[in-house]
């Protein structure tokens, strides 16, 4: 069952993503989750404290996806499951995906809340951490971790981001294939 906070961060991400920041507006948020504009308020002060925790929501949401990776036993699996989660995650959150990782408004968020530039700091610490794993195992060759976890966030962002636009096929059978073809292409770039 769906608690009022996250009906409310809900309808705050769909509003923000579809009007932008500027159109954002507790009366429309309330209307939408079906409770008074009242029962917002209850929750958050204004809509400035609202869209911190929608976009801290999203980036909760995208780690909680790249944790149980830490469990597999090799860097190789580590890596897979890593990369495995992140499509399960654009998948089943396309919502979330758009709001962390394609709008301005949230680098806007960002520059001024260092929370969540911590909250942002968890993906690209998750990846490198993966990769120079990968590196000390001998699975990629030696190279510098951080430089490619940017590379590879910036493919998946990319990537992604075609999709959502409608420009890339839109079964998740056709999605997933395509991505496992550009994961593996990066990848054999990067193997010993």
């Amino acid at each position: 069952m769906t608690s009022t906070k996250d009906t409310i961060l809900a309808c705050a991400r769909d509003q923000f993503l579809s009007e932008g920041y500027k159109g954002l507006s507790m009366r429309k948020i309330a209307i939408k989750a079906g409770i008074s504009a009242t029962a917002i308020y209850r929750h958050y002060d204004n809509k400035e404290e609202l869209f911190h925790h929608v976009v801290k929501k999203g980036f909760a949401t995208y780690t909680q996806y790249l944790r149980p990776a830490q469990n597999e036993a090799t860097a190789e699996l580590r890596l897979t499951k890593t990369l495995s989660n992140a499509l399960d995650f654009v998948l089943d959150h396309p919502r979330y995906f758009e709001l962390i990782f394609v709008k301005s408004d949230t680098k806007d968020e960002l520059a001024r809340h260092d929370d969540l530039r911590e909250d942002s700091k968890i993906s690209f610490d998750f990846y490198t951490v993966r990769l120079q794993e990968c590196m000390d195992e001998g699975y990629l060759k030696k190279d510098n971790p951080g430089e490619v976890a940017a590379l590879l966030l910036s493919a998946f962002i990319g990537f992604f981001s075609l999709y959502i636009s409608g420009l890339l096929p839109r079964t998740k059978t056709e999605i997933k294939a395509l991505y496992w073809r550009s994961v593996h292409r990066i990848l054999d770039g990067l193997a010993r």
